[in-house]
């Protein structure tokens, strides 16, 4: 009846080890994927300056970027307002990195107004 218990207790402890390494194994896996990206898309109107629905996306931004490292890249027209925004709203300056787009010429739609593509920020973290 010893040795029975002692097989049992060895089972035991031999089961519970691989448990713990599968479990360890799983949390070192977790810990191994990159944290997902998030990216905002915002449209500057003419001259810079961010309609309520941009400026609303530019603020759900900050919130959810919290003390995260933000990028931006636009024209630096645009990219103005955008950071300004996003510092109102508590992302420190520092945090913020400004990728400017070439300062191409404008192209204008047959209404005169700039295309969108020239309007838009990105907002990455």
């Amino acid at each position: 009846m010893r040795n029975k218990d002692i097989a049992l207790h060895g089972l035991a402890v031999l089961v519970g080890g691989l448990l713990a390494t599968g479990a360890t194994a799983q949390t070192e896996m977790a810990s191994a994927v990159p944290t997902p990206q998030r990216d905002f898309l915002v449209f500057a109107d003419k001259g810079g300056h961010l309609s309520p629905t941009a400026a609303s996306t530019v603020r759900t931004a900050a919130a959810e970027a919290g003390s995260a490292r933000v990028t931006l890249i636009g024209r630096p027209e645009n990219v103005a307002p955008v950071k300004a925004e996003l510092q109102r709203h508590g992302v420190a300056a520092k945090a913020i990195v400004v990728k400017t787009e070439a300062a191409l010429p404008v192209a204008r739609t047959a209404d005169g107004l700039s295309s969108p593509a020239d309007r838009k920020v990105e907002i990455k973290f």
